[in-house]
């Protein structure tokens, strides 16, 4: 008979099955990592898999929260690092680290790619809210760092999205594309902010 595993087994498993997908987003992408892989790099049976997640979705869905709070924390640091400078300085600051981290940690595929086929198999709008909710994290923390702005929230969250969603397609405008996201940010930060 198969002995439970030990709460130190569980969460050293549960970690290496994080970090095999990880490594798989970022190389192999959601459909081409099989169960199997994901299995043999922590140790685990298949069946096995099953006591630490639903399906091999949810774990690559854990990974997307990950990285969005990566993003969102890398990006925090410009808002309280620049003590002195005007709300749309700091703002543009906050959005352009925003949007370069998600170059640094190279998740640009796994969100263009992957997270929309994601939506297919999660739970009703779980993949969508993770899809949006980079926007909707960035306006938050403006918010918090009582940056006010001369539109809707509405407006701000959509223009956001827009500006993120350029960053997924970064490799197709090549060398200019974070000089000119640059001046994308700064420009629409000085139009929306009071």
């Amino acid at each position: 008979m198969a002995q439970p595993f030990t709460d130190a087994q569980r969460n050293a498993i549960r970690q290496l099955l994080f970090e095999s997908a990880c490594r798989h987003a970022l190389t192999t992408g959601v459909r081409k990592t099989s169960l199997e892989m994901l299995t043999a790099d922590a140790g685990i049976s298949k069946s096995s898999f099953y006591k630490f997640y639903e399906s091999k979705e949810q774990l690559f869905l854990e990974v997307a929260a990950h990285w969005e709070r990566e993003v969102l924390e890398r990006a925090s640091r410009a808002l309280s690092d620049t003590p002195g400078i005007s709300d749309k300085a700091r703002a543009a600051n906050f959005a352009y680290r925003a949007f370069e981290a998600v170059f640094d940690l190279g998740i640009q595929r796994f969100l263009r790619e992957d997270l929309p086929l994601l939506n297919e198999y999660a739970p009703k709008g779980e993949a969508c809210r993770h899809y949006l909710s980079s926007a909707l994290g960035i306006h938050a923390r403006f918010q918090q760092a009582h940056i006010r702005f001369t539109v809707s929230d509405e407006i701000v969250r959509s223009v956001i999205q827009l500006i993120y969603l350029s960053i997924l397609n970064s490799a197709e405008i090549g060398e200019s594309f974070f000089p000119a996201l640059r001046e994308l940010v700064v420009s629409a930060c000085d139009r929306l902010i009071a």
